[in-house]
Order: C-alpha cells, then sequence, then structure tokens
C-alpha cells in the first residue's frame, strides 16, 4: 500500500512537470508587466527587488538629490534610457557610484540596497 501511495506521488510530480516544460508554451518575459510603469526614455527606481513594489520615473538628468521620499530607498533600478547612468550612496553625486548601462536592470545588493541619494548622467566616479 505504501509503495502504491508513494508511486501516485511520484506520478504526480512527473505530470506536473510535463505540464510546465510542454513545448510550445510562452515563455513570459518578467517585465511585460512593469513595461506600463517605466515609460521608455526614463529611469525608473523601484522600492523592491526585481523590478517590485512602487516606482519613481526620473527623466535622465543629473540629479543630485532624489528627494526625502526616496533617499535610501531603491532595491532595483531600470535605466530605460539611451544613456548610462551612474547611482551614488550620497547626495551631490558623493560616496560610492555604480555605472548601470543605457537599457540595463539592476538589482540593487549590498552597499547599494537602499542607499541611493543622487545619480549622474554619462559619467560615473572620478
Amino acid at each position: 500500500m505504501g509503495l502504491t501511495v508513494k508511486t501516485a506521488v511520484v506520478a504526480a510530480a512527473i505530470a506536473s512537470t510535463a505540464v510546465l516544460a510542454a513545448p510550445g508554451t510562452a515563455s513570459a518575459d518578467p517585465k511585460d508587466g512593469i513595461v506600463s510603469s517605466c515609460a521608455e526614455g526614463m529611469i525608473c527606481f523601484f522600492d523592491g527587488h526585481n523590478l517590485t513594489g512602487d516606482v519613481m520615473q526620473l527623466f535622465p538628468v543629473d540629479t543630485p538629490n532624489i528627494g526625502w521620499a526616496w533617499n535610501d530607498r531603491a532595491g532595483s533600478v531600470w535605466n530605460r534610457s539611451g544613456d548610462e547612468l551612474c547611482i551614488w550612496t550620497d547626495a551631490d553625486y558623493n560616496g560610492r557610484s555604480y555605472l548601470i548601462p543605457a537599457g540595463a536592470t539592476q538589482e540593487l545588493l549590498f552597499l547599494y540596497d537602499n542607499a541611493v541619494s543622487s545619480f549622474s548622467i554619462n559619467q560615473c566616479g572620478g
């Protein structure tokens, strides 16, 4: 009897895997639902990881202070602009900097998670 239950559980697991891996199924781009909240040409900061949570869209212009509401809040970034984005951990382009290429998304981890205070365009570091 125990073998029958075990066999049924294994068969169910295999069947569910087969359904998930069936040929011809569409794979969704994880950004599909996000595109509407981050317009093309903009820089979008998300307060969650993987482009989740609240979003703030900004034009790609040097911004010495992102404002008190978003200071040290971002968990991920999508640079939908055609320019390189440099995020800074302190206001006025001070502290640690990190370059995010045009069109790229970036998880903000370790020293950069909830630490962005300013950003510059096409210029990063010294």
